[in-house]
């Protein structure tokens, strides 16, 4: 990527993150046809406080083999203004106005929906993935990317939750469920998640687990609705995230079940390719045409998490 100029030509710019915040407009950013991963929230505190010598070395080289896996940009000369644009939005669906539901995350939408991705921080490799780790809707971001960059977050993540345990507990739980949920070497893969031993629905504590984890951060988070919606579904129906929402994107497949325990419509290991292209057609399926899909099944979803927090409520009482 070529150079970038100096900062004080971006008035009061001073981060990547930052710049690319510049180009969001509720779809997220690109950086020459590739998805941005970013968050403009910096760290409470610096982390080289908090790790000790031995776990702070093991974080930098954790940060380094994610860094092999996906392009990590810190510096504000590492991105080049002219190479960002803005991803785009769907239209808003009929009576969207009148809905109670919060606005969809288009965000999302087309990080799912690209074919690469870039993380863009601040300070060094390390900052930046923590921060990063820090934001679920980030963390959901990583989940679309190659499994290799979900394997070795996941990795660094389990150190981060080292570091600050609460901070970084549902990086942990939602790239673990990605990374099992898409290695090709399990015939069926199972999940890596915590189950309170000694019950008689372990599922249904896996889901609190996450609910809750999400709770504590979804909370600072922007809306935390949807983002709950789509972790607890994306357990439930024992999918990786990044499938399930290409799924959710597929114009003419319902992936939605119409109620708890009903089956998932979908051939294993078929799902990535057959929502973002039209075999019988021979071409892909256009960014415009998936975004209306994940418009269309998002009532659907949100009826099954609402089932979802009823049994929730059921087992608790």
């Amino acid at each position: 990527m070529s150079q970038g100029p100096t900062a004080g030509i971006y008035n009061n710019v001073s981060t990547p993150a930052q710049l690319c915040e510049k180009y969001d407009k509720g779809g997220g950013t690109g950086i020459q046809g590739t998805f941005a991963i970013y968050s403009i929230r910096p760290l409470p505190q610096p982390w080289e406080t908090l790790a000790s010598p031995k776990l702070a070395l093991r974080l930098q080289q954790a940060a380094a083999a994610v860094a092999d896996t996906i392009s990590i940009y810190f510096r504000l000369c590492d991105v080049d203004e002219e190479d960002l644009h803005s991803f785009s939005i769907s239209s808003p669906a009929p009576h969207a106005a009148q809905s109670q539901v919060p606005r969809l995350p288009w965000f999302l939408v087309n990080a799912a929906i690209s074919e690469r991705h870039h993380i863009v921080g601040r300070g060094s490799l390390v900052e930046s993935l923590l921060i990063i780790l820090r934001r679920p809707w980030c963390i959901l971001e990583v989940c679309c990317c190659e499994y290799d960059t979900v394997r070795t977050m996941l990795e660094f993540a389990i150190l981060a939750r080292e570091v600050e345990p609460k901070a970084y507990a549902a990086s942990v739980l939602l790239l673990s469920h990605e990374a099992l949920k898409r290695r090709q070497d399990l015939p069926e893969p199972i999940s890596l998640l915590s189950r309170i031993p000694g019950t008689s629905q372990p599922e249904l504590n896996t889901l609190q687990e996450v609910y809750m984890a999400l709770s504590a951060d979804g909370m600072k988070s922007h809306n935390p609705f949807w983002l709950r919606v789509i972790c607890v579904c994306g357990v439930q129906l024992g999918i990786a995230f990044s499938d399930f929402l290409r799924g959710m994107c597929g114009t003419k497949v319902v992936l939605i079940p119409e109620r708890i325990g009903s089956p998932v419509r979908y051939g294993p290991g078929t799902v990535r390719r057959a929502f973002t292209e039209n075999l019988s057609a021979g071409h892909r399926i256009s960014d415009h045409e998936q975004r209306a899909g994940f418009q269309v099944h998002s009532l659907r979803l949100v009826s099954l998490y609402k089932q979802i927090l009823k049994s929730l409520t059921e087992e608790a009482s």
